[in-house]
């Protein structure tokens, strides 16, 4: 790696397979999905350009909820990537990154699943979130800004939050420069797959680690507590769960699970 300080922050140069990019490290920001998003309008950067940051002051996660983050604790960051992809093949783009951040977990000796969509969860205890923007040109997906927050080094969380971090599965701390070198590498693989069109396997390795997959569960939508198994995911990212009145389809917030 080449380091390279500025008064704002430090830039760290790294190559790799798919990606050859520089990691921007802010001390402070409101949102590095934010940032990501303004040096796209501003600047021309490298695929794999990534922001981090030690403190997020206004975390974002799926439609318009807070991401709650300790202060140095943490990883939080933002990857920005070109991929030309279809826009129906968008929610791929969650696939390589939950598949990424599952893999360094279970590297670091952590048994997770990801629940659909993309959220990371250890023993019914959420360590990880992700929320991914698109930006759209005619019928592809032009670049992606992929933000993750995952939990290192926090041990207490807010009341009303099941979550977990590394430090509390593992019993110690980790060095969140560790656990960010393997995340990104496992996101160059994972990347390179999608890239290369790799749907596929992409979906079953998505599959084999996906929370209640083809497990009888309760779930709750806008009709109420109902049985049923997930059987997989649609061609849009959509949630089929197979329940005794059929086949159901569900969006982003339409169906919870119901933990007992």
């Amino acid at each position: 790696m080449f380091y390279l300080t500025c008064n704002f922050g430090t830039f760290v140069f790294m190559n790799f397979k798919r990606f050859q990019t520089n990691l921007i490290q802010l001390s402070t920001v409101d949102s590095t999905n934010n940032y990501a998003a303004n040096l796209l309008k501003t600047t021309n950067v490298v695929n794999g350009t990534t922001i981090r940051t030690k403190r997020q002051e206004k975390g974002r996660g799926q439609l318009g909820t807070i991401w709650h983050t300790a202060p140095g604790k943490n990883l939080v960051l933002s990857t920005i990537i070109f991929p030309a992809l279809k826009i129906e093949r968008a929610f791929y783009l969650n696939i390589a990154v939950s598949l990424a951040v599952n893999s360094t977990l279970k590297a670091l000796g952590i048994n997770s699943k990801v629940k659909w969509p993309n959220d990371i969860y250890v023993d019914g205890n959420k360590i990880a979130g992700i929320l991914i923007e698109n930006q759209i040109q005619g019928k592809l997906i032009n670049s992606s800004i992929l933000g993750l927050g995952l939990n290192v080094n926090q041990l207490i969380f807010p009341e009303e939050l099941s979550a977990t971090s590394i430090a509390i599965e593992k019993g110690f701390e980790m060095e969140i420069e560790e656990v960010f070198e393997k995340y990104f590498a496992e996101l160059d693989f994972y990347c390179d797959l999608l890239m290369q069109s790799n749907f596929d396997l992409l979906l079953k390795k998505y599959y084999a680690v996906l929370y209640g997959f083809k497990e009888m569960s309760q779930f709750k939508d806008k009709d109420g507590v109902f049985e049923g198994q997930i059987s997989g995911i649609d061609a849009r990212g959509k949630l089929q769960i197979l329940s005794e009145t059929g086949l159901k389809k569900y969006d982003l917030k339409e169906v919870e699970f119901v933990i007992e």
